[in-house]
């Protein structure tokens, strides 16, 4: 490896070889400026020290053209001239070789092509800076300041045809081994601004700014709803990423106006001018989409060509912002509908949805429904019996509503609440089974689904009957504890499983000397009893279907005993926004979840 790393300094020796055999001598005023040249390039050192990197590249760049300028013949390089030639390459490799510059065309190059995003041969990415530093199944590639034990130049100059890098290719060159030799000595730094940008981005051309004009309302077409829909659901899949297809990115407004290579992609004004016009609009056949991947409707190409005409003006927020975040979702898209819709027309929807999700569920058994302000009880139970959990279920609801009380005017459920009842167990396990691709644990007896907008809000459950056992509620208090999780839901589907079914259990109105309620503490002391790490206690995932529910209880009981319901609400408020339980119960309690779960375990759950 060394021989590469000094090329430079043979073909010196070299030289100074040829200069004492030469004959003609120079004359003393050409000696002493050769003199002076070498004395002055010592600054570089001092330059370089300074990272004043553009002037020593400036004094080098000068001494190198005066030289050139003294024109010394072949057999007129003596000493003195050989000594500046050292001089001067040595000075060179004090320059610190770039890696925007110099090393990331070498990988792009060579090395990308089986060490990027889609490949990453032997687990090393060398893609970008940043993945060049994770190195890959061999270890580190490079050891900075160490360019004799760092892997990269072990791989690119071994002498083993079927070992060096790149693998089936044409060896780096002597220059590019030095580069890489060089860059490793002087420490492998990165002089970008980002050491995760795609070495293909560094390497980009600098464009100039685009200059981006926003909407005024005058406009006929619409960027966000007419133009942006389709260039993110047809274009971007070979327009974006890292490596956009022919150098043109549209992962930006800024970018789709800075255009590509041929530089007017995008003529604002002039559609006659712009090529993505003659592309998608005017060319026999048609280039784009490209391979005809994707069906591009022909009045979607022209109001590109008219959006292009008024000025190609933008009516988003920030055009250096994803072009995807302009677009709303399928979800988005879906809450939006619904946002707009009556509240007649909600309730006919969930109507409607009862119906199909029940036959989806059990399409053999005849349902009825029995309807009041806040549910719609739906099941295949006697009529009188749905009257009855309908009744039951308002009691609950307006219960929960003193407790709680809700902003003014604002619904618990907007069109209603669906309460699925069923008078088998099987039934009812149908709803884990066909919807949601699970088990039904034998003590589990109902549950509740609500998504974030109320798209879908449902409680199933199975009428148990009205005696309650140590292993199960009554129908009743099954009923009111459901209610009491998906009245907590309408606010977050973030809460833990823990903090839900301990909500329900404490709503749920049995008695205290009920066999259901006596039960609980010796079934959650069985449950915890596993449990080494009392900070787990918090975390989903630790106390299985049947645990989930006492241990829940007995743990929203003691954390409402050492705080009150107002630092509880203070907990749901911060789990509501999105903050971590550990993080939450930490701001809220003032004490690590570790803490709390030991506090909990010694107290008995008190």
């Amino acid at each position: 490896m060394k021989r590469y790393l000094t090329t430079t300094l043979i073909a010196v020796l070299c030289i100074i070889v040829s200069a004492g055999k030469s004959s003609a001598v120079l004359p003393p005023e050409v000696k002493k400026e050769l003199a002076d040249l070498s004395r002055e390039l010592r600054g570089v050192t001092t330059l370089v020290r300074k990272k004043q990197i553009d002037e020593a590249k400036a004094l080098i760049q000068k001494i190198e053209d005066r030289v050139g300028e003294l024109k010394i013949a072949e057999d007129e390089r003596d000493r003195a001239y050989t000594g500046l030639a050292v001089t001067l390459e040595r000075a060179k490799e004090l320059i610190p070789v770039s890696f925007s510059a110099e090393i990331a065309p070498i990988l792009k190059d060579k090395c990308i092509r089986c060490h990027d995003e889609a490949m990453a041969c032997a687990n090393l990415r060398l893609d970008s800076y940043a993945n060049m530093g994770k190195g890959g199944r061999s270890g580190p590639l490079l050891i900075p300041r160490n360019p004799q034990r760092s892997l990269i130049l072990a791989k690119v100059t071994t002498p083993e045809d079927q070992q060096r890098m790149p693998k089936n290719a044409e060896r780096l060159s002597d220059e590019e081994i030095k580069k890489l030799a060089l860059w490793i000595s002087g420490g492998a730094e990165f002089d970008g601004e980002d050491m995760t940008t795609i070495v293909s981005e560094i390497m980009a051309e600098k464009k100039p700014p685009v200059n981006v004009v926003m909407a005024d309302g005058t406009e006929s077409v619409s960027f966000r709803n007419d133009v942006a829909p389709w260039l993110v659901g047809v274009c971007m899949g070979c327009h974006g990423g890292n490596n956009p297809r022919g150098g043109y990115s549209m992962e930006t407004f800024e970018k789709l106006l800075q255009g590509g290579p041929t530089g007017n992609t995008i003529v604002p004004g002039d559609p006659d001018a712009s090529y993505m016009v003659d592309l998608v609009l005017r060319q026999k056949p048609l280039k784009m989409p490209a391979g005809n991947q994707t069906f591009l409707k022909r009045s979607q190409a022209q109001s590109l060509e008219t959006w292009i005409r008024e000025g190609a003006h933008f009516d988003g927020t920030d055009a250096k912002s994803p072009l995807r975040r302009l677009v709303p979702t399928t979800e988005e898209l879906e809450a939006a509908a619904m946002a707009a819709m009556s509240e007649s027309e909600f309730k006919d929807r969930r109507v409607k949805q009862a119906e199909s999700t029940w036959k989806q569920v059990a399409p053999r058994e005849q349902a009825t429904a029995a309807v009041s302000d806040n549910l719609y009880v739906y099941g295949n139970v006697s009529q009188a019996r749905l009257g009855e959990i309908s009744g039951w279920g308002e009691a609950q609801v307006s219960a929960l509503k003193s407790e709680f009380k809700l902003p003014a005017g604002e619904q618990v459920w907007r069109g209603r609440l669906i309460v699925f009842v069923t008078k088998d167990r099987f039934d009812y396990e149908e709803f884990n089974t066909v919807l949601m691709n699970r088990r039904t644990p034998a003590g589990v007896s109902g549950h509740t689904l609500i998504n974030g907008n109320l798209e879908t809000a449902y409680v199933a459950m199975h009428d148990v009957g009205d005696t309650e056992q140590a292993e199960s509620l009554g129908t009743q208090h099954l009923l009111n504890a459901l209610l009491a999780r998906a009245f907590l839901a309408r606010r977050s589907q973030t809460f833990p499983d823990w903090l839900q079914h301990g909500f329900g259990l404490l709503q749920c109105g049995a008695p205290a000397d009920s066999p259901f309620m006596k039960a609980l503490p010796q079934r959650a002391a069985a449950a915890v009893a596993t449990v080494t790490d009392p900070a787990r206690l918090f975390s989903d995932g630790t106390l299985g279907p049947n645990e989930v529910g006492p241990v829940g209880l007995l743990l929203t009981r003691f954390l409402i005993n050492n705080g009150g319901l107002p630092r509880l609400t203070q907990l749901l408020t911060e789990l509501q926004t999105g903050t971590p339980i550990n993080t939450a119960l930490e701001r809220v309690y003032g004490q690590p979840p570790n803490t709390l779960g030991q506090a909990f375990l010694k107290s008995g759950g008190r």
